[in-house]
C-alpha cells in the first residue's frame, strides 16, 4: 500500500512539474480549423495560454474540461488568449472530438517545426506566454490541481 501511494504521489509530482523560464517563445503561423492562419505574434502584448494535445491522449482528455473552464473564465478579457494546438490529427477527427467534449477555445493544426521548436516530447504540455512574448512557465503533463498553478500564474501576468 505504501509503495502504491508513493507511486501515485510521484506520478502527480511529475505531471505537475512547473518550470520557470525566461526564454523567448517561438513565433508560429498555424492553420485554424476554419482554415484561417493564426500566428502567435497576432497576440503580442497579450498573455497566451497554449495547450498541446491530441484526442488519443488520456491525460489530454482529462485536462480539456479545465482548459475549457479557463477559456470560459477569461474569454471576455482582451488581454488573455487560450490556444489549443492539436498534434497531427485530421480536421474531421478534431471537430468530432470537440463537439463531443464541448470545446470552444480555438484549435490550431500543428506542424513538425512547432513541435520541434517547443520541444514537445510528451503531451499534454502547456505554455504560458507573457505580454513580451517570453515563455513565463511550462507545465508538463496534467493532474487535477495543476489548474490552480495556471490560475495563479495567469492572474500574476494580467496584473
Amino acid at each position: 500500500m505504501f509503495y502504491k501511494k508513493l507511486f501515485i504521489l510521484l506520478l502527480f509530482v511529475m505531471a505537475c512539474v512547473s518550470l520557470s523560464c525566461a526564454e523567448v517563445s517561438y513565433d508560429f503561423t498555424l492553420q485554424g480549423l476554419e482554415g484561417k492562419p493564426i500566428s502567435l505574434s497576432d497576440y503580442k502584448g497579450k498573455v497566451v495560454f497554449i495547450d498541446f494535445w491530441a484526442t488519443w491522449c488520456p491525460p489530454c482528455r482529462l485536462s480539456i474540461p479545465y482548459v475549457e473552464k479557463l477559456y470560459e473564465q477569461y474569454k471576455d478579457n482582451e488581454d488573455f488568449v487560450v490556444l489549443g494546438i492539436n498534434l497531427e490529427e485530421s480536421k474531421e477527427d478534431i471537430t468530432k472530438f470537440m463537439k463531443k467534449q464541448k470545446m470552444n477555445y480555438p484549435i490550431l493544426l500543428s506542424d513538425k517545426k512547432v513541435i520541434s521548436n517547443y520541444k514537445i516530447t510528451s503531451i499534454p504540455r502547456f505554455f504560458l506566454i507573457d505580454r513580451n512574448g517570453e515563455i513565463y512557465n511550462k507545465y508538463v503533463g496534467f493532474a487535477p490541481g495543476v489548474e490552480q498553478l495556471w490560475q495563479k500564474d495567469i492572474e500574476k501576468l494580467l496584473k
